[in-house]
């Protein structure tokens, strides 16, 4: 029954790997037909018996872990990131096939897929990244779907699995009494000395740097309409909280300007750093690709991304004249890249901007955030395991105090395996930086086995 189950869940996924490396619903459906089929066989032939169960539960495990998608991309670990950018799909306010009466029986059916991961610290580090992003954008579909996700989680792997995840939540409900008071704050300030940030609704999100996984980018200029209402918070804030660092992450930031050059009015959504570009037009109508970089501080590589997308939007033109901005003829082909553009290359706003909405969205990801993040996350997953692995042995030596080399493998394994299943070699490494920095030793009399220092 086990090799039936595994046979078949390798056929299923092997038949749509191609498209289901990138397709994460496509993926997770695969898996949970072949499951639903096997389990109703289990059920109806085989009256739920033990011993078919454990061979069902074997079986998925098998084939979800290890198959035709994790080889294309070269590791098992494709399992738990698609996992979790399917929750975050049926999370997501955009996810149109899904009724909100639904969604708990749907969410279920991702958990009985979780329960399979061997990797789960791998499928937390991804699920915490695209929770923070639905929290920062406002895109959840609801919060009791979020908070039930989360409880669902907490009970098949404990508090410690989903503390940063509730930490996020009490950020965004603390961050709505902070704009609350932010907002009585200036109403006095206007009071007493006249409007601070008039025409201008500022919000901010504060969020603890160790619960979100984010970090701030390099070097930005604001732009000179955004200073007042920063530095106007900057103050507030810390009159009300002495002895706290704010970074910002103006990469996460955005959002809203209005075209007064078109004949319709429109509203583009955008990120800060797009605003910082379009807002320079208010000074100049041609800038060189050069000379936005001077001005706004965004790294070159990120820059070019911005600027593509603006320019296929058609929000700028490329002018190969700076004396013939109002000439609307050149205007970036679909099939460019970045490439195309150089240093000297001259922009403009198109000013014959057209669109059939009047509120339109520019914010896209950017292709290098998301490559950068996958590898990133993945890293992170690296480094932690080591900090996990290492406090697993020091708290089993502290009880021990003595331990053979295969016994305290062994122990870490079954210990840490409802998360992940460590290496031997990331073990025996953790060993020898616990013994280099004298949490253990080498038992003096038997040299396969190991003492706690206290």
């Amino acid at each position: 029954m086990e090799d039936h189950v595994a046979d078949k869940g390798w056929e299923a996924i092997r038949q749509v790997a191609e498209a289901a490396l990138n397709d994460p619903k496509l993926y997770i459906d695969t898996i949970l037909k072949v499951h639903q089929k096997h389990y109703n066989l289990v059920l109806s032939a085989f009256a739920w018996d033990p011993a078919f169960s454990r061979a069902l539960d074997k079986g998925c495990e098998r084939f979800i872990n290890r198959n035709a998608v994790t080889e294309l991309a070269g590791n098992q670990r494709k399992s738990p990131e698609l996992l979790a950018k399917y929750a975050d799909f049926l999370l997501k306010k955009s996810a149109k096939d899904i009724q909100l009466d639904d969604l708990e029986e749907t969410l279920g059916q991702v958990m009985n897929v979780f329960r399979y991961i061997e990797d789960k610290d791998v499928f937390q580090k991804f699920y915490s990244k695209t929770l923070a992003r639905r929290l920062v954008y406002n895109q959840s579909v609801s919060e009791d779907a979020e908070a039930s996700m989360i409880s669902k989680l907490k009970e098949a792997c404990g508090f410690e699995y989903t503390a940063k995840l509730q930490r996020m939540f009490q950020d965004v409900n603390a961050t709505r009494e902070l704009n609350a008071k932010f907002s009585d704050y200036l109403q006095k300030q206007e009071e007493a000395n006249g409007s601070t940030i008039k025409g201008t609704d500022f919000n901010i999100m504060i969020l603890s740097s160790n619960a979100w996984p984010f970090q701030a980018q390099g070097p930005f200029s604001i732009p000179p309409e955004l200073e007042q209402c920063h530095n106007t918070f900057l103050a507030f804030y810390q009159e009300h909280h002495t002895g706290r660092k704010l970074t910002w992450c103006y990469h996460l930031s955005r959002g809203e300007v209005v075209t007064n050059y078109t004949k319709t009015r429109y509203i583009f959504q955008v990120s800060t750093y797009q605003m910082s570009v379009l807002m320079l037009y208010n000074s100049s109508l041609v800038y060189t690709v050069s000379a936005i970089q001077l001005q706004t501080g965004i790294e070159e590589a990120t820059l070019l991304q911005i600027l593509q997308i603006l320019l296929k939007a058609k929000v700028l033109k490329i002018v190969s004249d700076p004396k013939c901005e109002i000439d609307q003829s050149t205007v970036i082909s679909d099939d460019s890249n970045e490439s195309n553009l150089s240093p000297d290359t001259h922009l403009a706003l198109y000013t014959d901007y057209k669109n059939k909405r009047v509120r339109v969205y520019l914010n896209v990801p950017l292709k290098s955030e998301t490559k950068q993040e996958i590898e990133q996350t993945l890293g992170n997953v690296e480094s932690d395991r080591k900090l996990i692995v290492q406090a697993c042995i020091v708290r089993i030596m502290k009880t021990r105090k003595v331990m053979k080399h295969h016994q305290l493998i062994s122990e870490v394994v079954t210990q840490l395996t409802p998360r992940f299943k460590p290496t031997v070699l990331l073990i025996k490494r953790c060993i020898t930086a616990l013994i280099e920095r004298e949490y253990i030793k080498r038992d003096n009399n038997e040299r396969d086995a190991y003492e706690y220092l206290a």
